[in-house]
């Protein structure tokens, strides 16, 4: 028995050992890492505290400045004044206390007990106290000098505030200005005229002539206008209340003004006009200064009615329209600050919401170029790409060529409203026949080739008139629109809108055909391609295949080395045309020589990583870069943020969505698929449902984001609220930059609150 479990014993020994010996290096490296990680730790808290440090000089941080009195001075201020937004306008009157101060020290002199000084006199240079009493809490005292002089001036001294009490106490050094007879000290106070439930008339000075003028028009119906500024060749335009131009008179010939609020409007010779009601009846420069006439019937009130100069000779306006008369207005009122700042705010929401939708047009269809799981399986055989990227350029060219002798045919019948109207319809009607006969709902049979023909005549017949259909609504909707402008009023703005769909058309008409007629050319190479497969021998295929990619691959490096000329104005045919051409021809060569291999090529990755790569350079280009190239290009205004925006917006939103397409379920996709659907069946069917409540989800974020972008762009001409922002900033008016910043907080909180509710809804 002792034997035996002596070799148990022994056994078991044996075993641990066996195990000890096995883990024993897993242990030692635990140790060495158990010992090491106080050094790693250590190391880690230094490099954190030496990038921090480098970080920290980088960005200056210094907290030695807030303890200066100077800073916290300006920072209350600041604070203060953005506290207290401008929203509401009284009108003031001065109430003025004076009390009498000697420079030198002579007899002493009664003084106002509102108002006292300690000493009552002095000599230059010395410190007097003063001291008020009987005053508004927390108001705001301006005190002046009042010297002994002839002419009615003031030294403003300094500004102070009143307590909890309405008394202050602040000291003044005296100015040197002596004089024999006592002279002033006096305190401004600004008292508001009026209450919201008792509002009282006054008049303001609208046109800043310093003369209360009367805003009715007398008896004689004519008032006259002095603006200064005066061009060479004057014109003058007169806008209503509601800033529309009622009158546009010029001393010269016709033009057509490029800006201002007369923009697109055309001005006539004087005396042309057939206006009944209040008008322009003369311009004449005088002293460097236009002076304007209007006639009108006796009491037309000109409250509000405006006078903007333009020259005559460039179309450019002279500067800010000004009031031809002064105004009545109630006090207390909405302040100037708040009607425009909201004026700005809903520019800036409309402006986010144009970027929006057109970044979103652009960027649902390209989502699913750049979408991998869509994109990775496509291939095409090398003689069907070769003809294809042949025949693209090819197409857009001859596209180009016809739209512009379309536009010269349809240009023809522009000042034609019942004419462009009759084109449109008769298009529309002749489309959709021959659209309706080429397609047909049920085939009886297999066509043959010369239906397949027929049909292939018909719908290129009908693409080509719903083109030139497309033209005429254009051109239509330009005509009417500028006719609704001018009969609508207050309205009219849905005129200007028409007129913009149809300048918007007749600008894309010319890319539309372009695409267009390169789709089709397309389509028959394809359709040439696989006749060629089809029924040439292997061998000739093959050589036609080198060929064909050789002189695709030499004629699209040609078109970049176009394109990088014009960028760098080279003028090196060898640089920007030869040595393209043969790069070109190789990497066409190679292309084919793959298909070979394979059989096709696989174009699909391809594709999606060119539109990765253009997503991601848009996306690094900030909108406010882009806002500073729009300007330049259409002009500074919303137009300009509203291109930029949208850009950036099609670019990040075609991101977004692709990304979203990649993650979709597998399974509707394959079960599609299996009913022999197509690839856009495909997609309709199995990937769409998918994709809409997270596209709805991310569009209405990005709307979020470009309202709050769109207020950035104003500082570089990209309309908006950030064009005042920036301006009451640069000069230090914070109250009026506090609505600003209030307008964009409430806006910003309104869009996240509807964004949600709409998320709830919808997704």
């Amino acid at each position: 028995m002792a034997d035996t479990r002596t070799d148990t014993d022994a056994a078991e020994l044996g075993q641990e050992q066996a195990r000890i010996g096995d883990s024993g290096p897993d242990d030692q490296s635990r140790s060495r890492s158990r010992r090491r990680r106080p050094f790693i730790i250590l190391l880690a808290i230094v490099l954190g505290v030496v990038i921090y440090a480098l970080a920290f000089e980088q960005t200056q941080v210094d907290l030695t400045q807030i303890t200066s009195e100077t800073r916290q001075r300006s920072l209350a201020n600041i604070l203060r004044a953005l506290a207290r937004p401008d929203l509401v306008t009284y009108d003031t009157q001065d109430e003025i206390t004076e009390v009498e101060l000697a420079i030198p020290c002579g007899p002493e002199v009664a003084t106002d007990p509102a108002l006292t000084l300690t000493p009552t006199c002095g000599d230059p240079g010395d410190v007097v106290t003063v001291s008020g009493t009987g005053y508004e809490p927390r108001e705001t005292v301006t005190l002046h000098f009042v010297p002994d002089s002839e002419f009615a001036i003031t030294l403003r001294l300094t500004t102070v505030n009143t307590d909890s009490e309405g008394t202050f106490s602040t000291q003044i050094t005296l100015p040197d200005r002596t004089s024999e007879e006592p002279q002033g000290l006096r305190a401004v106070t600004q008292e508001p005229i009026g209450t919201w439930r008792n509002r009282v008339q006054v008049y303001t000075d609208a046109n800043e002539n310093g003369v209360e003028d009367d805003p009715i028009l007398g008896d004689e119906g004519t008032r006259v206008i002095t603006v200064a500024g005066a061009p060479d060749i004057p014109a003058v335009a007169l806008l209503d209340p509601a800033n529309q131009v009622i009158d546009f008179v010029t001393t010269g010939e016709p033009f057509e003004a490029v800006g201002g609020t007369a923009r697109g409007e055309t001005a006539l010779p004087l005396g042309e006009s057939e206006i009944t009601g209040l008008h322009i009846a003369g311009v004449v420069s005088v002293d460097g200064n236009v002076e304007v006439t209007l006639e009108g019937p006796p009491g037309t009130d000109l409250s509000n009615w405006r006078v903007a100069v333009y020259d005559g000779a460039t179309g450019e306006p002279g500067g800010a329209a000004v009031y031809v008369s002064d105004t009545i207005q109630l006090s207390p009122r909405i302040s100037d600050t708040a009607k425009i700042t909201l004026d700005k705010i809903l520019e800036t929401v409309f402006l986010a919401l144009v970027a929006t939708t057109a970044g979103l047009l652009l960027a649902v269809p390209l989502s699913f170029v750049a979408a991998r799981n869509i994109m990775r399986d496509i291939s095409i055989t090398t003689t069907n790409l070769g003809l294809i990227l042949i025949a693209v350029p090819i197409g857009a060219t001859v596209g180009v060529g016809a739209a512009r002798g379309a536009t010269s045919v349809v240009s023809l019948l522009s000042d034609n409203t019942i004419g462009l109207l009759l084109g449109m319809l008769v298009s529309a009607g002749l489309t959709w026949w021959l659209l309706r006969t080429s397609l047909p709902t049920v085939d009886a049979g297999v066509p043959t080739r010369a239906e397949r023909i027929r049909r292939g005549v018909l719908l290129v017949l009908a693409g080509t008139i719903g083109l030139i259909g497309l033209l005429f609504t254009s051109r239509f909707l330009e005509d009417i629109g500028d006719r609704m402008h001018a009969i609508l009023g207050w309205f009219g703005f849905i005129g200007s809108f028409f007129s913009a769909i149809g300048e918007i058309l007749d600008v894309a008409f010319t890319v539309i055909a372009a695409l267009g007629v390169a789709a089709v050319a397309s389509h028959l190479a394809s359709k040439l391609g696989y006749a060629i497969r089809k029924n040439a021998p292997r061998p000739v295929v093959r050589t036609l295949n080198v060929v064909l990619m050789a002189v695709a691959g030499a004629l699209w490096a040609i078109l970049v080395g176009q394109i990088i000329d014009w960028f760098y104005q080279i003028g090196d045919f060898r640089t920007i045309v030869l040595i393209p051409a043969i790069v070109g021809a190789a990497i066409g060569v190679f292309v084919a020589w793959r298909g070979m291999r394979k059989g096709e090529v696989e174009i699909g990755l391809s594709i999606y990583y060119a539109a990765r790569t253009v997503f991601n350079t848009l996306r690094s280009i900030e909108p406010l870069v882009m806002a500073i190239v729009f300007v330049v290009w259409v002009g500074a205004g919303p137009f300009a943020g509203s291109l930029a925006l949208a850009l950036h917006t099609a670019a990040a939103l075609a991101k977004l969505y692709s990304e979203q397409v990649e993650s979709i379920s597998a399974g509707p996709i394959e079960a599609v698929r299996a009913t022999g659907a197509n690839r856009l069946q495909t997609i309709v069917y199995s990937v769409v449902p998918q994709i809409v409540p997270p596209y709805i989800s991310f569009t209405m974020y990005r709307w979020d984001i470009n309202v709050r972008m769109s207020t950035i762009l104003g500082f570089v001409g990209g309309g908006g609220i950030g064009s005042i922002l920036q301006q009451n900033i640069n000069l230090l008016e914070y109250r009026a930059a506090a609505v600003q910043m209030l307008a964009i907080a409430i806006v910003v909180a309104t869009m996240d609150w509807a964004s949600s509710r709409m998320r709830e809804h919808f997704v």
